[in-house]
């Protein structure tokens, strides 16, 4: 992939390939993947050797177009269309439609990070409250009354659950989960990691939902990653565990 810009007053043309695509979960803030910390995530990437593509999904910060789980699929599937290869990299929500599209040749590398594997674990309340911010705080974009959105959700959560679809990755995936999260239950990764076919796993001990804020577990992350990137050796172990 390519893209034109100018730096100052010349002209210049951006080549980029064998990326990680960096999938967001559901917004709880307003605002841009920029100014949420992601922009710091693709530096951390960049000092491993990764290049890194950042973006909002649709409904979300500086895209265009309503929220629906359907359309994040879409959106994910014209990115890494556009790549020779990819890594992809995906937070809570962000990950339903990252195991779908992580069936194709293409992608490289999987990485999970606390991920609902389903409907059936993700709490109504939680859905409810995320509704309640969009119209509030506008972190979403929504046309609908709850009832329709929370029907819709499900529907598309069904179709696209990543219990679904793991056993169809052929690439290597890994499962990174904190035991304190209140969000997404810890065994939802669990049971994702029994169904991969080339699984791993790390648990965070002592780790909540927002898993970005925790350096040491992006430090993994990102070395997991960086060998598939290099086709370096894998992990010697399947499981791994850290204390934050």
């Amino acid at each position: 992939m390519f893209f034109d810009t100018y730096v100052g007053r010349n002209f210049v043309r951006v080549y980029a390939e064998n990326v990680v695509i960096i999938c967001h979960g559901l917004p709880y803030e307003p605002l841009s993947v920029v100014s949420k910390g992601y922009d710091d995530l693709a530096e951390f990437f960049g000092v491993k050797g990764l290049n890194s593509v950042i973006f909002d999904f649709s409904g979300c910060g500086f895209s265009k177009g309503f929220f629906r789980l359907s359309s994040w699929v879409e959106d994910l599937l014209d990115i890494v269309e556009e790549f020779e290869s990819v890594h992809i990299v995906a937070f809570s929500l962000g990950g339903v439609p990252a195991t779908h599209i992580a069936r194709l040749k293409k992608v490289k590398s999987l990485v999970l990070l606390a991920v609902p594997c389903c409907f059936e674990v993700m709490r109504e309340d939680l859905i409810r409250l995320a509704y309640e911010k969009a119209l509030r705080d506008k972190t979403l974009k929504i046309s609908e009354p709850f009832e329709e959105f929370y029907e819709n959700f499900k529907r598309d959560m069904t179709d696209f659950a990543p219990i679904r679809w793991i056993e169809k990755v052929n690439c290597p995936v890994l499962l990174v989960h904190g035991d304190k999260d209140d969000i997404i239950p810890f065994e939802s990764s669990l049971k994702l990691y029994e169904r991969a076919k080339d699984s791993y796993f790390l648990e965070v001990r002592g780790g909540d939902h927002k898993l970005r804020k925790y350096g040491e577990v992006m430090e993994i992350v990102a070395d997991w990653v960086a060998k598939r990137y290099a086709k370096g050796v894998d992990w010697e172990e399947r499981w791994k565990t850290i204390e934050v």
